[in-house]
């Protein structure tokens, strides 16, 4: 597992007030405590599809939110596909617009974004989820680390900073905005977690391997080759991983691993 950790520099800082955030429309959705504003931006395309890392961004403190929103449609590569400011706006924006990355404030005023964010990896495993942090509560970060977030930064982080952090993340790592000195033991608590994680499913390392390989697309006889087993061999190893993690297809059982972090 690679962790990337970065450096403070403000995240606020930075970036032209003067630039507007351009959408078609607004909508608003009622919730528990009355209406609350969650932008959903339409826009048209300007790059290749895919090109650019969608990302939602759920705060309720609306400088922070807005801010972010300004400084990472500055550049191309970034759309900010919507905004929340509470945890029914997340969930439900969350499962209809299918962003890449969800931003998450961890202090909310109600609900915790702790709370949103393992919500979220629940509920929508495809998507990555970064918390941003206003204090160094270490407590925090590894209850973060714990229920898998895929990045956890400070607000006084550079928007370059939050920039490389956003990509590190779409490819695969996972990213701290912390100093040097917890690097290590992060790794190792992802390791232990991950370790704890397979013998409480009862799965072996080959079998962990097996759904790595899987996750990567390849087929039962593609895996066979790397493993020098037949097909059979293959799908019967399969059919009993899926057994272990109660799914019933190699697409829930790569969902299931990444969520709990096996992969």
């Amino acid at each position: 597992m690679r962790v990337r950790v970065l450096g403070n520099a403000g995240l606020l800082k930075q970036g032209k007030a003067s630039v507007g955030v351009q959408y078609q429309y607004s909508r608003t959705f009622q919730t528990q405590r009355g209406p609350k504003l969650m932008k959903v931006m339409e826009t048209q395309a300007l790059l290749p599809e895919n090109a650019s890392i969608r990302i939602l961004i759920v705060a309720d403190h609306v400088i922070l939110r807005q801010g972010i929103h300004v400084m990472l449609n500055e550049e191309d590569g970034f759309e900010v596909v919507g905004e929340a400011e509470d945890e029914k706006a997340a969930l439900a924006l969350t499962r209809e617009l299918k962003p890449d990355i969800v931003l998450v404030d961890i202090s909310l005023e109600v609900t915790s974004g702790l709370d949103i964010a393992q919500q979220l990896l629940r509920s929508s495993p495809d998507t990555r989820i970064m918390l941003i942090a206003g204090s160094s509560d270490e407590q925090l970060l590894f209850e973060a680390l714990r229920i898998g977030v895929h990045g956890y930064l400070h607000r006084t982080l550079s928007i370059d900073d939050l920039r490389r952090a956003l990509r590190a993340v779409q490819r695969g790592e996972r990213v701290l905005g912390k100093s040097h000195a917890v690097t290590q033991v992060v790794v190792e608590f992802h390791r232990l977690t991950r370790e704890q994680n397979r013998l409480k499913r009862g799965l072996s390392t080959i079998e962990i391997d097996l759904i790595r390989l899987a996750s990567k697309g390849c087929t039962n006889k593609e895996i066979g080759r790397q493993l020098f087993w037949s097909e059979v061999q293959v799908k019967r190893k399969m059919q009993e991983i899926y057994r272990k993690l109660q799914v019933t297809d190699r697409a829930q059982a790569v969902a299931v691993a990444m969520r709990q972090g096996l992969i």
